[in-house]
């Protein structure tokens, strides 16, 4: 339960306790953020999919698969440009933020689950709508969260580009492979929306 808490705190951006800031600490506290992220994102994909065993199962893992793999490729896009606007943040600290975003996000689509599985299985209409809406909410929750955290660990007197430009860089290309992958692992949402088509589905 400590760790729990100590990952809303992470991805609130608050100060983490003395006992947690060690390197090994730190290094444990995303993984646990990440891996719990992803047990999150299966329960909303089991949620989004309940109307259908299979298409429940299906999502179970693909939507973690779609959020690691997004995580996989934004994270050294980030580093780089970390390393290039001269850092005035740790990179723990920014990784910490990152994993604790990802957690955040998450956190709102397994609160959100009940009520997606509820609304896919009593209507065709607002289902689909809920599931597409449940899953933007995390994304502009985990952007938000990112950027404030990482702000709230800018070291004093430095320029607050230095630690916007990795933010933007890791948050774009996240959300722009996001969109792809979920094309690729496509129907996530029984009846398909939009986003199903990825960049093209958005075009037309």
């Amino acid at each position: 339960m400590n760790t729990l808490v100590t990952l809303l705190d992470i991805a609130c951006g608050r100060p983490i306790p003395d006992a947690d800031s060690g390197r090994s600490r730190r290094l444990e506290l995303i993984l646990l953020a990440l891996l719990a992220s992803l047990v999150f994102a299966g329960l909303w994909g089991l949620a989004v999919g309940s109307a259908s065993f299979s298409f429940a199962v299906a999502n179970a893992y693909k939507v973690p698969m779609v959020v690691l793999l997004s995580c996989a490729f934004a994270a050294p896009a980030g580093l780089l440009a970390w390393r290039v606007s001269g850092p005035a943040v740790r990179g723990s600290d920014l990784a910490l933020g990152f994993a604790g975003s990802i957690f955040g996000g998450a956190t709102v689509l397994v609160v959100l689950a009940p009520l997606v599985a509820l609304y896919e299985h009593s209507s065709a209409w607002a289902g689909p709508l809920l599931g597409v809406g449940s899953a933007a909410l995390a994304m502009m929750t985990a952007v938000v969260l990112f950027v404030r955290g990482a702000m709230r660990r800018l070291q004093p007197g430095s320029r607050r580009r230095t630690v916007l430009v990795p933010v933007v860089v890791t948050v774009l290309m996240q959300l722009a492979t996001l969109l792809q992958l979920a094309a690729v692992a496509a129907p996530i949402i029984p009846g398909g929306t939009a986003l199903s088509g990825g960049v093209d589905g958005l075009a037309r």
